[in-house]
């Protein structure tokens, strides 16, 4: 089936979701120093934004530098299903929201967790352990039209030939439906827009050398499908 090249992507915004699968919040708070039975009570989606040059087109990613000093000694991927709007959305309902689908991929929301760490500690904002350079890739996207049910769609994760991460969009605390409606009403969307809508738990470090490979699955009577992928390599600080 035809698929819409990931160079062709032209976002004005690229959305970002955080703690919409309840493993990985759970996994974030004991990071935080929680346990994994405090109540996670998010009654909105978390949002973020990552600016349109983080977006990378040749899958290779790496620690940024300020004058060849690294300015972090911790990445780590997040595999994420992303969705392509087709069109803008201004106020849409839930039931509306699908129309406004113009396909899917599977991406990686690359996270400098040791600066996001310390930024949360502070209450400061963690654009730059988001937002670097490099740091969101998208594969081709499939349309919706061939896609079919949404809650059909799942991804993997592969670092280095072991599967890391295993997400489905059934799984979510926030469906896409929701997601698209809820930010069309808040800030409005744009045809272009790409919507990465969080990472399961799994997530972890990865260094120089290592090699990922994302995949969107669909599922049917048990079986997977793949319908997409890409392979990103981890290189040398500032490279």
């Amino acid at each position: 089936m035809p698929l819409i090249p990931a160079a062709t992507l032209a976002p004005s915004s690229i959305y970002c979701v955080g703690k919409n699968y309840e493993d990985h919040a759970r996994e974030m708070l004991k990071w935080d120093g929680g346990t994994t039975l405090q109540p996670l009570n998010e009654s909105d989606p978390i949002i973020f934004l990552k600016p349109v040059s983080a977006l990378t087109p040749d899958y290779r990613t790496s620690i940024p530098c300020i004058e060849q000093q690294p300015v972090s000694h911790l990445m780590h991927y997040e595999a994420e299903l992303v969705l392509l709007i087709g069109k803008d959305a201004e106020q849409i309902g839930l039931d509306e929201a699908p129309r406004y689908i113009q396909g899917y991929g599977v991406g990686l929301d690359m996270t400098l967790r040791d600066v996001q760490q310390q930024a949360r500690q502070k209450g400061e904002p963690w654009l730059k352990s988001k937002g670097f350079r490099q740091s969101a890739m998208v594969s081709d996207i499939i349309t919706a039209e061939d896609a079919g049910d949404p809650t059909s769609l799942g991804f993997s994760l592969i670092l280095n030939g072991i599967k890391v991460q295993q997400g489905a969009a059934n799984q979510m605390i926030f469906n896409p439906f929701h997601l698209i409606s809820y930010l069309s009403w808040i800030y409005g969307l744009r045809r272009g827009d790409l919507l990465f809508t969080g990472t399961p738990a799994g997530v972890g470090p990865v260094e120089p050398g290592d090699r990922l490979e994302a995949i969107l699955e669909q599922t049917h009577n048990g079986a997977a499908t793949a319908l997409t992928h890409f392979e990103a390599t981890i290189h040398e600080p500032g490279t």
